[in-house]
C-alpha cells in the first residue's frame, strides 16, 4: 500500500511539473508578444528616423494614432506567427522597421500566408508592400501591411447555376420592398 500511496504521490507531483512548466511558457510568450512600448506616429518617425538598420524591431500602427513596437521579430518565426494571430482582426495594420532581415521575413512569411490561403480562425491574410522610404541620412524605412479578413462560410456559398430566374414576394434580403423578379447569369 506504501508503495502505491508513493507512485501516485510522484505521478501528482509529474503532473504538477508539467502544468506548471507549461503555465510559465504561456507566460513568458505573452511577455515576448507584449509590446516594449505604445507610441503616437509622431515619435514612431522620429525613433525610425533615428534607429539604427541592425536594430530587430518591429512598429506596428494601429488605428490612426496608435504603435506598438515588437522587439526581435527577425529571431523567431514562432514570434511572428503569434503576432500576426494576436493582431486585431478586419483591421488594416501597418508596420514599418528599419532592418531589412525583419522586413524580408515579416513580409514573405505575410505573402507566404496569403498565397496558401491560409486560415486564421476563420481569417485569411491579404498583404502588400510599399517601396522603402529613404531618409536624408541615408536610411530606409520598410513599410508593407496586412489585414486579416473574415473568410466567406461555406453556408454562403452555395450552387451557383449560369443562368438562374427568381420569383419573390416581400422585403428582406437585398432591400427589395414589394413583389420582383430577377434574372441573372
Amino acid at each position: 500500500m506504501r508503495k502505491f500511496f508513493i507512485c501516485i504521490m510522484l505521478l501528482i507531483c509529474c503532473f504538477s511539473f508539467s502544468a506548471l512548466a507549461k503555465e510559465k511558457k504561456q507566460v513568458e510568450e505573452k511577455n515576448i508578444l507584449s509590446p516594449s512600448a505604445v507610441i503616437t506616429v509622431d515619435e514612431m518617425e522620429q525613433r525610425l528616423s533615428e534607429t539604427e538598420s541592425s536594430e530587430d524591431l518591429l512598429y506596428v500602427k494601429l488605428k490612426d494614432a496608435e504603435v506598438e513596437i515588437y522587439r526581435d521579430m527577425g529571431k523567431s518565426r514562432s514570434l511572428r506567427k503569434q503576432l500576426i494571430l494576436s493582431l486585431p482582426n478586419t483591421e488594416m495594420l501597418r508596420l514599418y522597421t528599419t532592418n531589412k532581415a525583419v522586413y524580408e521575413q515579416m513580409s514573405k512569411m505575410l505573402l507566404d500566408y496569403e498565397s496558401d490561403n491560409a486560415n486564421f480562425d476563420g481569417y485569411k491574410i491579404i498583404t502588400d508592400v510599399d517601396k522603402p522610404r529613404k531618409l536624408e541620412n541615408g536610411t530606409q524605412i520598410y513599410r508593407f501591411w496586412f489585414m486579416k479578413i473574415r473568410r466567406e462560410k461555406a453556408s454562403r456559398r452555395g450552387v451557383h447555376f449560369p443562368i438562374g430566374i427568381g420569383i419573390g414576394i416581400g422585403g428582406g434580403h437585398h432591400h427589395h420592398h414589394g413583389p420582383w423578379i430577377g434574372v441573372g447569369w
